[in-house]
């Protein structure tokens, strides 16, 4: 491979290009993140790449391939920048010397990514731009910041009207460089600026954060790096200024430390609004702005009749929210930068969770995410601190195997508590919305109609993960249930499952299990008794306390219900119940336990435990606690 190394100088040469399959972070120049998508994303996961290291960069994605960098992070790491098939995930090359947490700029058969170069001092990197040429895998890589730092070059580059566009943050320059890597001009803010901030390019100007004489200031110059106007803001700007038209204003848009400022195009303040900035950037759809905070919390704004920014809804995550959102088809799509990393997708118009994907470290691991989403061909694509790269589908099978109980559980719709039984159709779909596999959490919301259960005794499934039902060029398309044979024609309440039956959800126009978008395969093992409750009473050294335990069956036999549990001291107290259950029968069983005068007072924690009367006690079913119980003398 070919590699030119080029010393920091200005030098003059014209390039005009017409941009061809140009992507970049948060999918284009403006960094809107406003992705246009018919599909709705689902937390099915398409496949998953280990990198190794930390995967900050967000991939991108262009003619069905991937491009994403990496840079160090747990035990041992193969840095650089990779090339990915978008369908499978398998990598089709890596260059081993370019690595970092820089989002690439595909511009036809180049990329242009920044990176890092060690210093051969501490955690000290040289800043590097780097320019990949595609076709014959030549990459030429120009030393932008020479002052050496943790990130390198962490700043996303842009490619407008032909020319590069990069920031470097030990002394806030803005560089312009053509995509032959000759350098034909820099404008120098002179002072640190977060090493995330990118710039951000809309009719012939350029935006990007400054720092001049300890002042952070926001600046708008011309392609020529001519100065227009600058602005002083509160304190450093932590994120890429996003461009965007709002109810017929163009506007620009960023975060501080403190503040989100809304700009009109020349530089003067429409208004500002108190927010804890990180590096998320602003997404803009719908007349409204995404964007998360240190706090924890996903915005949404817009503009109030007065004009002022209005928060319409806020959404609280598990923790710091460093990714930039993606928002396509009414669902806003982003992660947070915490140990269980976690991508969210949240309606785009009322602020409510429609599922969740959340990384299971191992532990003394931290799988953190800073990658924002990237959108395409109806998938999503994100990094993480696991070091893989995951792809997620808004289609296809969803496998499920859960264990139920014949207990009823209560659950809420419209405001009303209802009872259902787990051992149903629907129990299982309850069940499996709120699952663990392979090193990851998944939930998804599933909502319900309960118009018609007054006259039929069963529920209507509007919703799961977001997908309801809906008329796609004159064909209803909606969640139809299934058994191995044929589509069930009762409620999903109503349908009892046996042992080792697979429930199938089908979300498509009901025809057949083989023509649906999305299929929920759920197998399911139901045991046959469980424990849904469990109460006891206050008793006194030397007496006796009554513990009631709620238990119900599904076939016919004798079982042993046992109640245990001790105090902080070890002492225990312990009952013993034999009962027949029938199938289908449910019953509040009375366990008597003796108190020693030995013991000590205080509180303790009791469990319920239930088991066929031939395999007690080496075999229990199910159980249920703690619950306290206190002892006086």
């Amino acid at each position: 491979m070919g590699r030119v190394m080029l010393i920091v100088v200005l030098a003059l040469a014209l390039m005009s290009a017409t941009p061809i399959n140009a992507c970049t972070f948060q999918g284009d120049i403006q960094h809107t993140g406003n992705f246009t998508s018919n599909a709705k994303i689902i937390p099915k996961l398409e496949w998953k790449t280990y990198l190794s290291g930390l995967v900050g960069s967000t991939p991108v994605i262009v003619n069905g391939k991937v491009f994403v960098t990496n840079w160090y992070g747990w035990e041992k790491w193969q840095p650089g920048f990779y090339v990915l098939d978008a369908e499978t995930g398998k990598i089709l090359w890596n260059d081993s010397d370019i690595y970092g947490a820089s989002t690439p700029f595909v511009y036809g058969d180049k990329v242009v990514v920044g990176g890092m170069v060690y210093s051969g001092s501490g955690w000290d990197y040289y800043g590097y731009l780097y320019i990949i040429n595609l076709t014959i895998k030549d990459v030429k890589s120009i030393m932008l910041d020479s002052q050496p730092s943790y990130y390198g070059i962490a700043s996303s580059p842009i490619v407008y009207e032909g020319y590069i566009y990069v920031l470097t943050h030990s002394n806030g320059t803005l560089w312009k460089i053509t995509l032959d890597g000759q350098i034909v001009k820099r404008f120098t803010t002179g002072g640190i600026i977060n090493p995330y901030t990118s710039p951000t390019a809309y009719n012939g100007r350029i935006f990007f954060a400054g720092n001049f004489s300890g002042e952070n200031r926001i600046y708008c110059v011309d392609t020529n790096l001519t100065e227009i106007w600058n602005r002083s803001v509160d304190s450093q700007i932590t994120d890429t200024p996003t461009v965007a038209r709002i109810s017929g204003e163009d506007l620009l848009i960023f975060a501080t430390k403190n503040y989100l400022y809304i700009l009109y195009l020349n530089g003067t303040l429409k208004d500002r609004y108190p927010l804890n900035g990180t590096i998320s950037s602003p997404a803009v759809a719908y007349n409204r702005i995404y964007i998360g905070s240190r706090d924890g919390k996903l915005y949404c704004f817009d503009f109030n009749s007065s004009g002022k920014l209005s928060v319409l809804w806020t959404f609280e995550a598990n923790g710091k929210i460093d990714s930039s959102p993606a928002v396509s088809n009414g669902v806003v799509y982003f992660a947070t930068n915490t140990g269980e990393g976690t991508l969210y997708a949240v309606d785009a118009f009322y602020g409510y969770e429609i599922w969740h994907y959340r990384l299971i470290p191992p532990t003394n691991a931290w799988y953190n995410i800073m990658s924002s989403p990237f959108i395409a061909n109806g998938k999503l694509y994100i990094g993480a601190d696991s070091g893989y790269v995951y792809c997620f589908n808004s289609s296809g099978e969803m496998d499920f195997n859960v264990t139920l109980s014949p207990i009823n559980v209560t659950i809420t719709i419209s405001g009303r508590n209802y009872e259902v039984r787990q051992d149903t159709a629907l129990g299982a779909l309850l069940e499996a919305s709120n699952y663990v596999t392979d090193g990851a959490e998944i939930w998804f919301n599933v909502t319900l109609d309960d118009s018609w259960y007054s006259q039929y005794g069963s529920f209507f499934i509007s919703s799961i993960m977001g997908l309801g039902t809906q008329n796609v060029n004159g064909m209803w398309i909606y969640w139809s249930i299934w058994n191995e044979t044929s589509m069930l024609q009762v409620g999903a309440n109503l349908y009892y499952l046996s042992d080792n039956e697979t429930i199938y959800y089908c979300y498509g126009d009901g025809s057949s299990l083989s023509n649906c978008s999305v299929l929920l395969k759920i197998k399911v093992h139901v045991k046959p008794v469980g424990i849904s409750n469990l109460t006891v009473n206050s008793a006194r050294l030397g007496g006796n306390a009554t513990a009631w335990v709620n238990v119900s069956s599904a076939e016919n036999g004798w079982y042993v219900v046992v109640v245990s549990g001790t105090n902080d001291q070890g002492d225990y107290i312990a009952g013993i119940s034999t009962v027949y259950l029938s199938k289908g029968q449910s019953l509040r069983v009375p366990v008597l336990m003796h108190v020693p005068q030995r013991n000590t007072v205080g509180t303790y924690k009791l469990y319920a435990g239930i088991y066929r009367l031939s395999e007690y006690p080496s075999n229990l079913i199910d159980w249920f606690g703690a619950v306290n119980c206190e002892v006086s003398s």
